[in-house]
């Protein structure tokens, strides 16, 4: 008898669990296609790696199937450089950090709406800088 009573609430888990998870690859796939190209914009990005995400339970809601979700990726590329024409050329090449347009490890942060299995990612700000441990430095 405790048995059919713990196999439901088990598998409501799982499933659960699994939704959540499908929810949160698609949140990230949706800020990852949604990447700010623009170089004059303060969330514009090089090459974002590192994805991460983290659901906002206070802003989600179940019934209506909405799920929020706050999705990192952080600033990996090294060639990102700004350009010393200053007027979109490709920039320069090397490590002098006082020259890089976006610094290495800086953590972009975009809000993703999920509603109905459908996600919408607006990049909201940035934070510098974190090592591949995901430190603050």
């Amino acid at each position: 008898m405790k048995f059919l009573i713990l196999l439901p609430t088990l598998l409501f888990s799982f499933f659960s669990f699994s939704s959540d998870n499908v929810m949160l690859d698609k949140a990230i796939k949706a800020a990852q296609s949604s990447r700010v190209k623009d170089p004059s914009s303060p969330v514009f990005s090089c090459m974002l790696s590192q994805w991460e995400g983290k659901y906002i339970e206070a802003q989600s809601n179940s019934a209506k199937k909405i799920q929020v979700f706050d999705v990192f990726g952080y600033e990996r590329f090294l060639a990102c450089y700004r350009s010393s024409s200053k007027v979109g050329a490709k920039g320069e090449l090397g490590v002098d950090t006082e020259k890089r347009k976006v610094a290495n490890g800086t953590k972009f942060r975009a809000r993703v709406i999920c509603e109905n299995n459908i996600c919408q990612a607006t990049w909201m700000d940035s934070e510098c800088c974190y090592d591949l441990d995901l430190n603050k430095y």
